[in-house]
């Protein structure tokens, strides 16, 4: 038997540093600014800046923002203060002469030819003689430590954005003089409501600065996936060189908003961090009535369009076919000499199911026709771009390409392969809907007609020390975002191979990688690649990326390179010494462009510290067998009978539980074996040595809980064939059945449009509201069906968007087992002992806004549930109760439904196939308790039966023929009378005995009321509130001689105290049709064990109270 050998050593104890700057984290930069300037003998300030203030006919209030400026704390010598002038009428010059006398002041002017703020602001950074730029609106007061608290981080840093805050003032009644005299005139003003530029009565809150709010949930910014969205250019600061770096701001935006968040972006693309700054907060200046002259929705009408055409992150909505000024994405194609295969490259581009991007094609110095037939292509689609340049190599012409770019991520195609139609679509959504850094994805091997050959291998996670020892897994198609690509030192133009190496060797320092296991690519094997004609260079080019890579992050000196005896391409990195001591920082330096005098020293532990920690643990730092489900690959294989003889082997050895995967042609195949789950660490270690001491190919492999896509693949070399026509084909028909197809297309749901995935949260955006759901460890946003999207869609926002299901074609199947909406309430308590075992419980934990509501009652339920009884329950915090907030009501459910949103959208994640409530008889047969309503017949029911039916989710009420009577009987037999509590406001295992339903419920308990403002208010409600129950409670409460002042009080009250309630004793048995018929049995069985049914249905069914 041959069997291929492998030479991997056992595992060492190599520890990388950390990923420092992670998404928008800059806490490596924060602690150099404290480390710089809270020791004694701290540097003098040495950083000159200019101070730039757009202004157009508000000189009063400029002259206030000037007059503050004489009180900062930060030397006055190194101020520099332009006034930007966008064609007053009003001689904003004139203040240059009052204040000379403080620090330099200068004036710029343009001509006034309408809203032109882009305009003058470049013209005022034009004009600045330093280095550190500050742009304060006129109307934007600076408190005396807003300069100093910029400059502490300028001297630091100049990859970096700091943003300001500020707070609403009314400075109507101050003078410039006086703040010139004395700051706090104005330092001591009230805030005021902004809609008024008034101080708020009644115990009202002040306007708060709407960034302040995504701060607090995003760790200052430092988790936040968009920063850049906190960019308000009133109040900001950046060295100069940013101008160079992305150009100034963009003078197309000629109205009011939005020219700053484009110009954010588009720093944001090209890596700088952004930080708001605590001290450099600014007094705006309201006028009163809370408006000025500026008419800004007129104005975002006109620049939001703009906007989208210009940002494709967050704000623009995916639309099919619809081509934008800035594309999402850049398909960058390096080519050389490429005259037979390049057609087909671009070709593949063009025909991808997702349409928002560029592609950009360099011939690098090529001799054949390939320059011809790209300009050619270029004149059918707009999209395509050509850069002609001199041949410098691979890295050189990618290096070209990318200074072109304009997406937001960028994705490479070698000028002789293919993509799969798909595959931009698929990356796009990984990245869109995670904080991922980098996505790379699967291969098939063609031959030069691509005519399938065998699957290509790759190591099932991505590793970041697996690659840095030689083990280069990041296979095309690979996609990362241009922000990242900045961070790094860019495509290597020096090597002649190993570049991609090279590269992602680098991207993996400053971002994390996922594999997402599809196969989306074609890669062509025609005897001229690179790789494959200069493998001796490969190899010694690789090992020149490893210790480039090691030199980069600081551990050259601790480290030795060991070369692989049997794999001369790999290099073992062997700790030669403790790493405890400081590392070399200056390639971090270099990637956050801190000040060369800074010269801190850090170990890699003290780096471990300087990283946010809900970023942290995205961090690969260590191998993946550390994970605790583990199995082995073993392979792969091009031999079925090399296969069969290891399988042989190792179940004559071991008797694992082993199967193989594959795809196979008549022309090759390629197979896999995989084992099953290892219970521990050393387990899988002690499997994959034996599987090596027998001469095999092994991999530890993990589970990939902490992402959240995984989308196993093995294709069929007839789906691969199709593939390739689709992607090949050079122009698309126009019949009717294409036109079709196309429509569908369009019309077709896509969650990402609205949702998307970050942090452990599923965010829903609403207009400004954002709603957020913490979604359990192991959820993925791939692996939920957009069904369960858009009914979530349907349940919260149904109320504002009425149309929203039109054009919706459900398609998702029914799962193993039902779900239950759980409010550890008595008639959700019910429910659930009406249900089958297997039931899974669900709770909605209200969070993230004020509430007089308490957990208190129903955590103590749960942890009895969890503890005592066994039975899982999971909690689920979300603020979605906000959505109600949208139509100006407090918040709550917007629909009846609502109660159940975090059911559905767990639906596949917990395989159910029916959701339940504690829908109780009053609020399905009985119309708000007050008239018998055959239910199954009502708009209502058939309308959510029939949705929720369409999706594998029926509507489950087993307690929808209970009164709330029956349900405290069911629960009280059940033994949780003590913990099923219906009052929502009291201390764990009490009720407050002051709201409406401790008075309905729990007074049938003996428990003790007050009359408060709520009671009373719904007892004095014509016709009476939930009246059938509440008739029953007063009844009782009347047997006891103690409904006397109820009786007195509300004479309508006493009219029905006689009335005939009794059937709420009993179920209606009716309501049973309307369970699944699953579960009808059960639930049917379990109710007939616990209560009656009705004594006269006939009495019930004739029920009303107002008759």
């Amino acid at each position: 038997m041959k069997l291929r050998g492998d030479n991997l050593s056992k595992d060492n104890a190599l520890i990388l540093p950390p990923i420092l700057g992670l998404d928008n984290d800059y806490s490596f930069i924060e602690e150099l600014r404290d480390r710089t300037w809270e020791r004694k003998n701290r540097p003098m300030y040495t950083e000159k800046v200019s101070i730039i203030i757009p202004a157009y006919n508000r000189k009063e209030k400029l002259a206030k923002t000037i007059a503050a400026l004489t009180h900062q704390t930060y030397p006055h010598n190194l101020l520099e203060v332009i006034i930007a002038d966008d064609g007053s009428s009003d001689n904003p010059e004139e203040l240059c002469e009052t204040f000379k006398d403080f620090f330099s002041i200068s004036y710029v002017r343009q001509e006034d030819d309408g809203y032109r703020l882009s305009e003058i602001r470049n013209k005022g950074i034009a004009a600045a003689s330093h280095e550190q730029i500050i742009i304060l609106d006129c109307d934007m007061l600076p408190l005396p430590t807003l300069v100093e608290s910029y400059m502490k981080y300028a001297h630091v840093s100049s990859k970096i954005v700091l943003i300001g805050g500020r707070r609403y003032v009314n400075t109507d009644n101050v003078s410039f003089q006086e703040i010139i005299q004395d700051i706090s005139h104005v330092s001591s003003l009230p805030s005021v409501d902004t809609s008024t530029g008034m101080i708020p009565k009644n115990g009202l809150p002040p306007t708060e600065d709407w960034r302040y709010k995504i701060y607090r949930t995003t760790n200052n910014l430092k988790n936040s996936k968009f920063p850049f969205r906190a960019f308000c250019g009133g109040n900001v600061c950046f060295h100069k060189s940013l101008i160079a770096t992305v150009g100034g701001f963009d003078e197309d935006f000629k109205a009011w908003g939005a020219e700053d968040t484009e110009f954010g972006f588009r720093v944001h693309n090209h890596g700088f961090w952004f930080i708001p700054v605590e001290g450099a907060e600014a007094l705006h200046q309201e006028p009163p009535g809370g408006s000025n002259e500026t008419d800004r929705d007129a104005g975002k009408s006109i620049t939001q369009p703009i906007l989208i055409e210009k940002c494709p992150s967050r704000y623009r909505k995916y639309e099919k076919n619809r081509q934008y000024e800035v594309p999402k994405v850049s398909v960058f194609i390096p080519a050389y000499n490429c005259e037979d295969f390049i057609k087909d490259a671009i070709y593949s581009v063009m025909n991808q199911t997702y349409t928002d991007l560029e592609i950009l094609v360099t011939n690098d110095g090529g001799t054949d026709k390939t320059a011809d037939l790209v300009k050619q292509m270029a004149e059918s689609d707009s999209r395509i771009r050509f850069f002609p340049k001199s041949n410098g190599g691979i890295g050189s012409a990618c290096n070209h390409m990318l200074s072109f770019a304009k997406g937001e991520y960028a994705l490479q195609l070698d000028g002789d392969d293919v993509l799969a139609p798909d595959t931009v679509e698929k990356m796009v959504q990984i990245l869109d809907n995670s904080a991922i850094g980098f996505v790379y994805g699967d291969a098939y091997i063609v031959n030069k007609n691509l005519e399938f050959r065998q699957r290509s291998y790759s190591w099932s996670n991505y590793d970041r020390q697996k690659m840095i020892d030689g083990g280069m897994h990041v296979h095309p198609p690979r996609m990362f975002r241009m922000r990242d690509f900045h961070r790094t030192t860019k495509y290597d133009e020096e090597l002649e191979n190993a570049v991609d190496f090279d590269f992602f060797l680098k991207l993996a320092e400053v971002s994390d990688g996922y594999h997402f296991q599809r196969g989306l690519y074609l890669y062509r094997k025609h005897g001229s690649n690179t790789s494959d004609v200069r493998s001796d260079k490969q190899t010694e080019n690789t090992h020149i990326a490893i210790a480039n890579s090691v030199k980069r992050l600081g551990i050259s000196n601790f480290v030795d390179l060991i070369p692989d005896t049997k794999n001369p391409r790999r290099i073992h990195i062997t700790p030669k010494s403790e790493m405890d001591s400081p590392i070399d920082c200056s390639e971090f330096f270099r990637r956050f462009g801190i000040n060369t005098e800074i010269t801190e020293e850090f170990t890699i532990h003290e780096l471990e510290n300087l990283c946010d920690p809900s970023i942290n643990k995205r961090i690969s730092r260590v191998t993946a067998t550390s994970s605790k489900k583990r199995r082995i690959r073993i392979g792969p294989f091009n031999d079925p009978s090399e296969l069969l003889d290891a399988r042989e082997i190792i179940n004559d050895n071991r008797g694992w539980n082993i199967h193989h995967q594959s795809i196979s042609t008549d022309l090759d195949s390629s197979l896999i074996l995989v084992t099953g789950h290892f219970s521990s660490e050393s387990s899988a270690q002690n499997a994959s040595a034996f599987v090596r001491s027998i001469g095999l190919p092994s991999e530890i492999i993990v589970n990939q809980e902490e992402h959240p896509f995984a989308y196993p693949s093995f294709d069929t070399a007839d789906q691969i064939s199709k593939m390739v026509a689709n992607a090949t084909k050079h122009e698309t028909g126009d019949d009717s059945n294409s036109q079709t197809e196309k429509a569908d297309s369009d019309s077709i749901y896509k969650p990402s449009d609205r949702w998307h995935f970050e942090s452990g949260r599923l965010w829903l955006t609403y207009n400004d509201t954002e709603i957020w759901f913490e979604m359990p460890k192991g959820w993925r946003f791939e692996d939920t069906h957009p069904d369960l999207f858009k009914l979530a869609e349907f349940v919260l926002l149904s109320p504002y968007e009425p149309k929203i299901l039109d054009n919706w074609k459900p398609s998702r199947r029914p799962g193993m087992r039902p779900g239950l909406a759980f409010s550890a309430g008595v008639d959700s308590a019910a429910a659930m002992c009406l249900m089958p075992d297997r039931t899974l419980l669900f709770y909605h934990e209200r969070a993230g806004f004020d509430s007089i509501l308490s957990h208190e009652n129903a955590n103590r339920f749960i942890d009895y549930l969890v503890e005592e009884k066994g039975r899982p329950v999971i909690r689920v915090r979300s603020n979605h109760e906000i959505s109600r907030t949208v139509s100006g009501k407090s918040p709550g459910f917007t629909t009846d439904y609502a109660c159940a949103v975090h059911v559905i959208l767990l639906a596949d994640y917990y395989d159910l196939d029916s959701i339940a409530t504690g829908m109780p008889l009053e609020n399905s047969f009985l119309f708000h308790g007050q008239r018998y309503r055959d239910f199954k017949e009502t708009h209502f029911w058939k309308k959510h039966s029939a949705l929720f039916e369409s999706i594998g989710l029926p509507i489950y009420q087993p307690v929808m023929g209970c009164s709330e009577l029956v349900n405290r009987q069911i629960v009280e037999l059940y033994g949780y009378g003590d913990f099923a509590q219906s009052c929502l406001r009291s201390p764990a295992g009490s009720s407050c005995g002051r709201c409406w339903k401790c008075f309905r419920k729990n007074t049938l308990l003996g428990k003790p009321f007050e009359m408060s403002n709520e009671i009373s208010t719904f007892l004095s409600k014509k016709p009476l509130k939930m009246a059938a129950s509440t008739i029953y409670s007063i009844q009782k409460l009347h047997e006891d001689g103690l409904a006397d002042e109820i009786l007195e009080l509300y004479p309508h009250i006493r009219e029905l105290i006689d009335t005939d309630v009794s059937f709420l004793e009993g179920f209606y048995p009716q309501a049973v049709e309307l369970i699944p018929e699953k579960y009808r049995k059960v639930t049917e069985s379990l109710l007939g064990d616990c209560v009656n049914k009705m004594s006269d249905i006939a009495k019930f069914e004739k029920f009303d109270v107002n008759s």
